[in-house]
Order: C-alpha cells, then structure tokens, then sequence
C-alpha cells in the first residue's frame, strides 16, 4: 500500500522498517529538523539513504503547502508515530484508507502527554501500545489495535522505551497485512473510561523526599534516560539522579532528603520512613556513581537534600 510516514523517534523508525519488510510501497518519510531540545529525536536517513524515498524535514504539519505535498504522494496510508503536535483535518483527509497513530498507552486510558513517564511514575505494573484512527482531538480515535506491555519493577524509561519499540514492530506486523487485505479495523473508544496524563516539563523533575520509597525510587526511573531526569538540591548543587535501586519494604527512622550511607558506589538517601539507594547521578553535566557526591565532591553523611519548597528552582 502506498504510504507516507511521519515520525521523529525509534518508534517510527522501527514501525517503518516493518512496514517496508511487509511490501508497503513507502512514497516519502517526514521528520523533525534536528534540534537538541527533542530528547528522543532519530536520524531517519539510515531508513532513506541508498533507497528511493524522499526525507522531509518539517516544523509543522498544518500547512496548506504540507497538505497539497503530501497529497501528491497519494498515500493509502498515514502514519503519524510520536508526533507531539495534533494534526490538522487538512492534512488527515488526505490518505485514502486511513491515517493512523501510535500511544504508548492503554487507551482510552492515558490519553495526552509523557505516556512513557507517567506510566512508571504512577507505578504501573503494565502498559499498552495503542494503534489508532487520527482525529482532531488528540489520542481520541478508533482503535485499530493494542499490544500490552509488562513493567518490570526495574524498568526505567529507556528500558520501557525499547519494549514499546518492539511492541510498534508487533503492532504494524498484526495490523497491516489487514489493511493491505482491505480491511480497515476500528473499535470506538469509549469517552467515559477516559484518563488524561499532563505535560512534563524538565522543571517538574524536582525529588519530593517526603515521599516512600517506591513513590520515589518511581519518580526516578520514569524521568531517567532519554528524558532529563528527576533531581534535587545538595548544598549549592543540582543533582540529577539518573538511577536507583528498587527499594525494600524495610522501615526505617530517617529524615527526608538526608544521606543516610554510602556503600561503595551506592549512596543511601531518607525518604518517607524508608531509604532510597541511589546509583548513578549528574554533576556538573557529568554522569557518575551516586557514592562520587561524597568521594569526589565533598559532600558527607549526615547532609541533606534540599526539600521541594526550600529549591531554588
């Protein structure tokens, strides 16, 4: 089937690749323009180069230039994966079986933003990858198909990330030889079992110590690579905590925030009656072993974590 894809990330790249392994006629791939501000960009020429397929890079889809050049591809097909700008009904009037997106999400649960992280930080134990009809409104179209995803309680956001990779592999697998067979598959969503996760924003990562320790330790890994981490004030620093281990359910009498130990490498941080051990944290645009804010940067047992409300950021 004749098929334009737009994508920035892994997700698409690797929806596309299924998708030329199955015989779909790719008439051009549109990406984002490279920018540093994306944290899960990809490079969409190892798709294109050495193969007849035009890559554009492009802002914006909702233009009546965009609408009139898609269109002179003819596309049976759309697919829009990881996008985070809603699409025009200019633009979604355009291919003529159907246009499709991709959420990481068990939709209708979980529309809108940083499925990804919020999945992990709620403390989910699974998740899904929605394939679904395009419309106006966003993550609120058709289902054409959902493969479940387990969360592991060591996952972080890179390692669910490759899961929802292979899960889009899965899903362009089941889903477009239907289509290619002339059907088009949609079940309604239903509106009334809807759930809507908000935007992150880099500044929303600050570390409430006064959490437990698996509110915590979740807070941590949903925001650890490719995202920018969570992170919290020590001294005059900011620290990024990029990774932790999974917590025990051992009680302990600490004080929110405060460096309880270090074990080598680990450092040992007092949240809500428990303890969070910390593995690898940022300093200074350096990543290192969390035990280094005491062997290298001066800090001791007994400091703390500046609480929430006391950060100046």
């Amino acid at each position: 089937m004749r098929t334009v894809l737009v994508s920035h990330n892994d997700l698409g790249l690797a929806c596309l690749e299924e998708l030329d392994r199955l015989g779909a006629d790719v008439r051009a791939v549109l990406t984002r323009p490279e920018l540093d501000r994306i944290a899960d960009q990809t490079d969409f020429t190892r798709f294109t180069d050495g193969r007849d397929v035009p890559l554009h890079r492009v802002e914006t889809l909702n233009t009546d230039e965009w609408a009139d050049r898609i269109a002179g591809y003819d596309p049976q097909l759309l697919f829009v994966v990881g996008w985070s700008r809603l699409v025009g009904r200019s633009i979604l009037n355009v291919p003529s079986v159907a246009a499709l997106g991709m959420h990481p999400a068990p939709l209708p649960r979980g529309r809108g933003r940083a499925p990804i992280a919020w999945s992990l930080i709620k403390g989910l134990d699974e998740t899904a990858l929605t394939l679904f009809h395009l419309v106006e409104a966003a993550d609120a179209g058709d289902i054409a198909g959902q493969v479940p995803i387990p969360i592991e309680v060591d996952d972080d956001a890179a390692s669910l990330y490759d899961k929802v990779v292979d899960a889009g592999r899965t899903l362009v697998q089941e889903a477009y030889p239907r289509f290619a067979a002339g059907e088009v598959p949609r079940t309604p969503q239903n509106d009334d079992e809807a759930t809507w996760w908000p935007r992150r924003r880099p500044e929303h990562g600050r570390i409430d110590w006064t959490r437990s320790p698996r509110e915590v330790y979740d807070w941590i890994r949903g925001q650890s690579h490719p995202y920018p981490g969570a992170f919290s004030i020590l001294g005059d620093r900011r620290v990024t905590v990029w990774a932790a281990n999974p917590p025990t359910d051992e009680r302990a009498f600490v004080t929110p925030g405060e460096l309880r130990y270090r074990d080598g490498d680990v450092l040992g941080v007092g949240a809500w009656e428990g303890v969070v051990e910390l593995t690898r944290v940022g300093v200074d645009h350096k990543e290192l072993p969390a035990g280094a804010l005491v062997t290298d940067y001066g800090f001791e047992v007994g400091d703390q974590f500046a609480h929430v409300t006391d950060a100046p950021w």
